[in-house]
C-alpha cells in the first residue's frame, strides 16, 4: 500500500522527465519555422507547442490531487464529563474490558454509527489520542447491551495497536487513490469547457491533454483496485478480531441482533429524510431526527423486515469488500462460545441525562451543516406534531381505497369543479343521488379491478415500447432481458406499441361509468354540507366546508395535470433509457442529438406543468409562506439549460403531483364521509386485497 503512492509519485517524475526530454529535443521542429513557409511553419510550431503544453497540463492535474484537500465539515459538537457522567463511566468501564485506551473527547451526531479515531488523524497516530463519534440514532435504536457490543467492537480496533494504526495508513492511502480517480473538481468542468470553446488548433492541445489525463486515470484506477483488494482484506481481518471483543462483552449470541438493528435503522434513517424532505416544502423541518428514526422503525412492514433477514441469511463477502459479510461475522461470532459480560436489556438512551434535548442539539448541527449559519431555531418544529399531521395524512390517503372501491389511482383522475355549486340543487334529490352512486359503485367495483389491471399493464407496456424504439432509433442494440417483453427491433416494438394503444382504447369505456359514479357520490356530500339542516349535524361544519372547498381549487389545478405528468413520466422514462447507455457512447452523434432533443421537450414539458399548477395556492397550509401548487412541489430554481436541474425538476413533479392528488383527495374523501355518516349511511366495505404476485424463480 505504501509503495502504491510511490509509484504514483514516480509516475509523475516520469511524465514531467519526458516532457522535459521533448522540449529539449524537439527544438528541431522549431528550425522548420524558419526554413519552410509561412503555413508550413506554423504547423511546425503547433507540433512542437502541443504535446509540450498538453505535458504541461497534464503534470499539473496529476500534482493537483496532492494539494486537493476535501470539504471542511462543522466543527463537531462534544459532550463534557460533568454533563454525562453516567455516558462516561460507562465507555471507560467498555475500554478496560477490552483493554483499550480511554477516549479524550466524545462526540455526537445524527449518523447510524459509532466510531473511535484518532483525534488529530496522522499527528495522533503515535499516541493514545482517541475521539469517540457515538451517533444519537444508533443510541435510540439499540438496547444498553447492543450499544456495548458496539462500543466493544470500536474500541477493540485500538486494542490492535500496530494493526490498527497500519489500518488507518492503508484507508488514507485507498481513500486518496479513489479522490484522485473519480474526484472532479471545478479545473476539470474548465478544461472540458475550453476545449469546446476554443480555436481548433488551439483546442487540439486540451483535448491531447485530456486524452493524456484520462489514460493516467485509468493507470490509477488499476492502483486503486490493487489497493481495495489488499486494503480489503486486511480491514476483512481486523473487523473479525474486533467482533471478538464484541461477543466478549455483549455475547457470541448478541452480534445477529446487532447487526440486523442496524440494517433496520439504516432503512429507517431513509425513511427519516424522505419525511424531512416532505415537512421541508411545508417549511417545518423536525427537531429531533433521532425521534424520527426511531418513528420509521416502528412502521416498517413485516415484508420488508423479512427481506433484512434474507439478505443477512444469504449475504457473501466480496474481494473488495471492507467488512465480511453479516453471515461470515454472525458465524464467526457463534464460534467464539462467548457468555458475555454484560445483558442488561434496557434502552442506551438511559446512559444520557436528557437523551431529547441532546437529539435536537444534535439535528440544529445536522441542519447547520446542510443548510448553512442562516439556519436557526426557529427554523424547526416538534417531530412529534408533525408525526401527527403525518399519521393523519397517510389515513386519509388510505381511506381512497375503501371510498372508491379500488377505482381511485394515479393514471386516470376524478373530474371535479374547483367551485362548488351553492345553486339550483335540490338537497332531496342531491341525497338520492349520493345513495345511488353508493349502489352503483358496488356494483361495478369488481369489474373496474380486472379492468383497470389490464388497463395498467397496457400501460407500461406502452412505456416500454416507447424506450425500446428510442433506444434503437439512437443505432442501439437492445437486448431481449432489457423490458418484460422482447423488443430487439423495430418490427417488435411497433406490434407491442399498437398493441397496447389499442387495448388502452378498448379499456377505457369500460372503466368511464364506476369513475363518473365515485364523482357524482364525492361532489354530491360536499353540495350537501352547503345545506344548513346538513351542516347542523356535521361537526365544525362552516370549517369543513371553507376547507373543502379551499381544497377543490388546487384539486381542480392538480388533476388537470395528471395526464401531462403521466406524458412527462414516459419522456423521462426515454430520456433516462438513452442516458444509461451514454457510456462509450460519446461519439454517436445520432443518441447525443436525441438526448438533447429529449431534453428540450422535458424543459417544455416541465415548464408548461409547472407553469399551469401556479394558478392555484397550496391548499394545507405553510409554516412561513403560501406557496402555489408549483412552488410547493418545485421548491427550487433551475436553468433550462442544467441537466442535473431539469432533471431533478421532472423527478420532483413526477413524485409530488400524484403525491398532492392523492392528499387533496382523500381530504376531500374524509370531508364527504362525515357528511354521509350524518344520514346514517356506513363507510363501504374494504375492497379484497390485491393478490401477490407469483415468486419468481
Amino acid at each position: 500500500m505504501v509503495l502504491l503512492p510511490i509509484c504514483y509519485a514516480a509516475l509523475i517524475f516520469a511524465v514531467t522527465g519526458l516532457v522535459g526530454l521533448y522540449a529539449v529535443y524537439g527544438t528541431g521542429l522549431l528550425t522548420a519555422v524558419g526554413t519552410a513557409g509561412r503555413r508550413a511553419g506554423a504547423m511546425a510550431l503547433l507540433v512542437y507547442v502541443a504535446p509540450l503544453a498538453a505535458g504541461a497540463i497534464l503534470v499539473f492535474f496529476m500534482i493537483k490531487p496532492f494539494f486537493a484537500k476535501p470539504a471542511k465539515r462543522q466543527n463537531p459538537r462534544s459532550l463534557d464529563r460533568r454533563g454525562e457522567p453516567l455516558l462516561f463511566a460507562f465507555v471507560e468501564r467498555v475500554c478496560d474490558v477490552v483493554g483499550a485506551p480511554y477516549p479524550t473527547r466524545i462526540d455526537i451526531d445524527c449518523e447510524v454509527n459509532a466510531s473511535a479515531s484518532f483525534r488529530r488523524g496522522v499527528w495522533s497516530m503515535f499516541g493514545d489520542d482517541l475521539v469517540l463519534t457515538i451517533g444519537l440514532p444508533l443510541a435510540a435504536g439499540l438496547s444498553l447491551r447492543q450499544f456495548a457490543g458496539v462500543l466493544a467492537h470500536e474500541f477493540g480496533h485500538f486494542s490492535q495497536g500496530t494493526g490498527m494504526r497500519l489500518s488507518y495508513l492503508v484507508r488514507r492511502i485507498s481513500f486518496w487513490f479513489t479522490r484522485v480517480v473519480y474526484e472532479r473538481d471545478a479545473w476539470d468542468e474548465q478544461l472540458v469547457t475550453l476545449s469546446k470553446q476554443l480555436d481548433i488548433r488551439l483546442g487540439l492541445i486540451v483535448y491531447l491533454a485530456r486524452g493524456c489525463i484520462w489514460a493516467t486515470r485509468k493507470i490509477l484506477w488499476v492502483f486503486m483496485m490493487l489497493g481495495h483488494l489488499v486494503s480489503g482484506f486486511l480491514l476483512r481481518q481486523m473487523e473479525f478480531d474486533a467482533d471478538r471483543y464484541m461477543a466478549q462483552v455483549a455475547g457470541s449470541n448478541a452480534l445477529g441482533g446487532i447487526l440486523r438493528q442496524l440494517s433496520v435503522l439504516s432503512i429507517a434513517t431513509r425513511g427519516a429524510y424522505a419525511d424531512l424532505d416532505e415537512y421541508r416544502r411545508e417549511g417545518r423541518l423536525g427537531d429531533d431526527l433521532p425521534r424520527l428514526i426511531a418513528a420509521n422503525v416502528d412502521q416498517l412492514p413485516e415484508p420488508l423486515l423479512e427481506i433484512i433477514d434474507k439478505s443477512i441469511k444469504e449475504a457473501k463477502t466480496g474481494l473488495f469488500d471492507t467488512h465480511p459479510s453479516d453471515r461470515d461475522r454472525i458465524e464467526f461470532a457463534v464460534q467464539q462460545r462467548a457468555a458475555g459480560l454484560f445483558h442488561v436489556e434496557l434502552p442506551a438512551t438511559l446512559l444520557f441525562r436528557d437523551f431529547a434535548a441532546l437529539s435536537k442539539t444534535a439535528t440544529f448541527d445536522f441542519y447547520r451543516e446542510i443548510f448553512g449559519t442562516n439556519f436557526k431555531l426557529s427554523d424547526m418544529h416538534p417531530v412529534d406534531q408533525l408525526l401527527a399531521r403525518q399519521e393523519k395524512t397517510k389515513a386519509d390517503v388510505k381511506s381512497l381505497a375503501r371510498y372508491f372501491q379500488g377505482a381511485c389511482n394515479g393514471l386516470r383522475p376524478l373530474r371535479l369543479p374547483g367551485i362548488l355549486p351553492n345553486e339550483g340543487a335540490d338537497p332531496r334529490e342531491t341525497l338520492a343521488l349520493l345513495k345511488q352512486a353508493r349502489e352503483q359503485m358496488l356494483l361495478a367495483a369488481p369489474a373496474y379491478r380486472t379492468a383497470f389491471e389490464a388497463y395498467d399493464k397496457a400501460d407500461t407496456q406502452k412505456l416500454e415500447a416507447s424506450q425500446a424504439d428510442a433506444v434503437l432509433n439512437a443505432r442501439l442494440k437492445v437486448k431481449p432481458q432489457d423490458f418484460s417483453q422482447p423488443m430487439v427491433n423495430p418490427r417488435m416494438v411497433l406490434q407491442l406499441l399498437q398493441g397496447a394503444n389499442y387495448r388502452l382504447g378498448q379499456l377505457s369505456p369500460q372503466l368511464d361509468p364506476l369513475e363518473r359514479w365515485a364523482e357524482h357520490r364525492l361532489l354530491s356530500a360536499l353540495i350537501l354540507l352547503q345545506v344548513p339542516k346538513v351542516a347542523a349535524r356535521v361537526p365544525s361544519a362552516p370549517e369543513r366546508l371553507e376547507e373543502a372547498q379551499r381544497i377543490l381549487a388546487a384539486y381542480s389545478v392538480a388533476a388537470g395535470q395528471i395526464y401531462p405528468v403521466v406524458e412527462l413520466r414516459n419522456l423521462f422514462a426515454v430520456f433516462m433509457a438513452l442516458a444509461s447507455r451514454l457510456e462509450g457512447q460519446r461519439e454517436n452523434a445520432t443518441l447525443m442529438g436525441m438526448l438533447e432533443r429529449k431534453l428540450s421537450e422535458l424543459v417544455r414539458a416541465v415548464r408548461d406543468i409547472q407553469y399551469a399548477l401556479s394558478m392555484a395556492r397550496y391548499p394545507f397550509g405553510h409554516a412561513t409562506a403560501e406557496p402555489t401548487l408549483a412552488e410547493f412541489i418545485i421548491p427550487g430554481q433551475f436553468h433550462d439549460a442544467d441537466w442535473n436541474g431539469v432533471l431533478s425538476a421532472a423527478s420532483e413533479l413526477l413524485e409530488g403531483v400524484p403525491q398532492l392528488y392523492a392528499r387533496m383527495l382523500g381530504r376531500l374523501v374524509v370531508l364527504a364521509e362525515e357528511v354521509e355518516a350524518a344520514f346514517g349511511l356506513p363507510q363501504l366495505p374494504e375492497p379484497p386485497p390485491k393478490p401477490e404476485p407469483p415468486p419468481t424463480a
